[in-house]
């Protein structure tokens, strides 16, 4: 998993791994959400649209970072189009606590599609 970001942005951490997320790249993956500041975020962007594989250790791992984030008030958004990414949150009954983003802007401004549009 090679990363293009992550940024911060209005107090947002934006994260933008490439590649597969699974068991060997997950531990990288839960590094790039929680960041090396001393204050975790409290808001999470995970741009997965350069994602064409993730497992259920990269599920985990975003399960985590939200438990955390809402714990201090905040949230964690996912921006993704592939089918796989897309299939790994139906399968696994996930996709209403990550409801699909077509970008950063429409993440960080809570502007998801419509349940009907998937």
């Amino acid at each position: 998993m090679n990363t293009r970001c992550p940024e911060l942005r209005e107090g947002c951490r934006v994260v933008c791994p490439v590649g597969e997320i699974d068991l060997a790249t997950a531990p990288a993956f839960r590094d790039q959400l929680r960041g090396n500041d001393a204050a975790l975020p409290a808001f999470v962007v995970a741009d997965l649209r350069q994602v064409h594989f993730i497992d259920s250790s990269g599920l985990q791992e975003l399960m985590t970072a939200r438990t955390r984030c809402e714990a201090v008030g905040g949230w964690v958004r996912v921006v993704y189009d592939h089918e796989a990414v897309d299939l790994l949150f139906r399968l696994t009954g996930y996709a209403e606590q990550f409801p699909r983003y077509a970008s950063v802007e429409d993440a960080w401004g809570d502007r998801a599609p419509e349940a009907a549009d998937r």
